[in-house]
This record gives C-alpha cells, structure tokens and sequence, in this order.
C-alpha cells in the first residue's frame, strides 16, 4: 500500500477523504501525519495527540466488498487488523471496546473512526482513521488514556507502525469477501471489553443502567443482559459503556 507522510493536518481522514475525491480510481493508500490538529473521534470527541509522539493516520480503501448493511463488519475487520500488529509486537491484555476502541487491559491506546462515501447504493471508499497512542506519556484529564511506551517502557517508531498496521487492514479487507460474516463477528466479540462481566453503562439523560455485555448483532447493536436475564440492544448513542 502506498504511504503518504505529512508533517501536520487538521484531520487525516478530512485530507484524505479530499485526495480521494480528487482522483477516485486510486488504488488503496495511508495517509499518516506526524500532528494533526483537529483529529475526530466517536460521539463528536476529539483526539488528543502530542506532536509526533503517535500514529494519527487514514487508509483509503475504494470499493470496499461489503454491502452497506454490513458496515460493522468492516469495523470490526479493521478494528481485528490492529491487533493483529499489535499481537506482534507483544502487547498484552488486548481488547476492543465497543464499539471500536483498542484497549490495553483497562487502559484506552487508541480509536477507529470510519466514514463511508456512499454512491448509488453501494460503498465507494472506506475512510478508515486510526489514533494509536505510541510514545506519549502524559494524558492530562484523561486517566484511562495510555500509550505503548506508557505501559511497556519502550520507544516505537511511528513510520513503521504505520506501515505494518496499514499492510494488515489491506489484507484483512481484501479478505472479507471469502470469510463469513459470522466468523468475523465471532472473533470480534472474542476479544470484546467486559464481554461477560457485570457493567454500568450512562445513557444520555444521565441515567445508569447495569448489566453483562454478551455479544454483537451484525448489524453492529451492543447485546447486554439485564435483570430477569432480558436481552436489550443498543445503538452507538443510545448508551455508553463506561470503565
């Protein structure tokens, strides 16, 4: 996959999503900067990153083989080719938080935020964003926040990552068409944070709930058990998880 390195942006998956549109029969491409600005995460947060210290990158993956219903396969496709590297290099207690953050043991090391350009009922590119924590040490107001070197006492190199992680999503994603989507959502729910485990969840009024994360619906809908063993089902903003 060809890599693109710029020295700052206000977003790479903003930047990448306007070289796409510029020239849309470009083979797949990551696009990494060493700050970026404006970086976005889920529920409109934002992601905070000193400057190059950690991997603010985007892949540009046309034409996806994955129809639009299907869009959390693809997630979660992407989230399992992160740590697939991150297998490699030896980091421990490996999680996703639904419904696509990396976790090391109870510690957030980064994020996917995916933005699909859609065109005449099928997906014509995946703008694939990714914020892994690498060699940061302070997370001010974050206390849940840590990097690798954080947590393991070495330095890593970006430009490596980037390439090493953006070589595992371009071959997870050519892929997807031969494994079944049943096969990717159980490897999924596999490495789920707190899957199984009693956990209090905030909705948006600011109640509370409590129950036991089970698993995932295709569709991407977080499966929690409550009282009485009732199943509920939820959205990305009906509900948060929290730690």
């Amino acid at each position: 996959m060809r890599i693109i390195k710029v020295s700052a942006t206000e977003s790479t998956n903003s930047l990448a999503r306007e070289m796409y549109q510029s020239n849309k029969k470009a083979t797949p491409f990551c696009l990494y900067a060493e700050a970026q600005m404006a970086g976005r995460g889920q529920r409109g947060t934002s992601w905070v990153s000193n400057h190059g210290e950690n991997l603010t990158m985007s892949v540009v993956f046309p034409k996806p083989k994955i129809k639009i219903r299907d869009q959390f396969l693809l997630s979660a496709t992407v989230s399992l080719a992160v740590l697939d590297v991150l297998n490699e290099l030896k980091i421990n207690n490996l999680k996703l938080k639904w419904p696509n953050d990396i976790m090391s043991a109870n510690y957030k090391i980064g994020g996917i935020l995916i933005e699909n350009i859609l065109s005449n009922g099928s997906i014509s590119a995946s703008i694939i964003g990714l914020g892994l924590n690498v060699n940061q040490l302070e997370f001010q107001d974050l206390p849940k926040a840590a990097s690798l070197k954080f947590l393991y006492g070495e330095e890593y190199d970006v430009p490596d990552l980037a390439e090493r992680i953006s070589t595992a999503m371009e071959l997870r994603l050519e892929a997807m068409s031969s494994v079944p989507g049943k096969q990717i959502l159980k490897e999924y729910e596999n490495r789920l944070f707190k899957r199984n485990k009693v956990s209090t969840f905030l909705y948006p009024n600011g109640d509370l709930l409590t129950g036991i994360i089970k698993g995932i619906t295709p569709s991407g809908l977080l499966k929690v058990m409550v009282e009485d063993e009732e199943f509920k089902f939820f959205d990305l903003k009906e509900i948060k998880l929290l730690f």
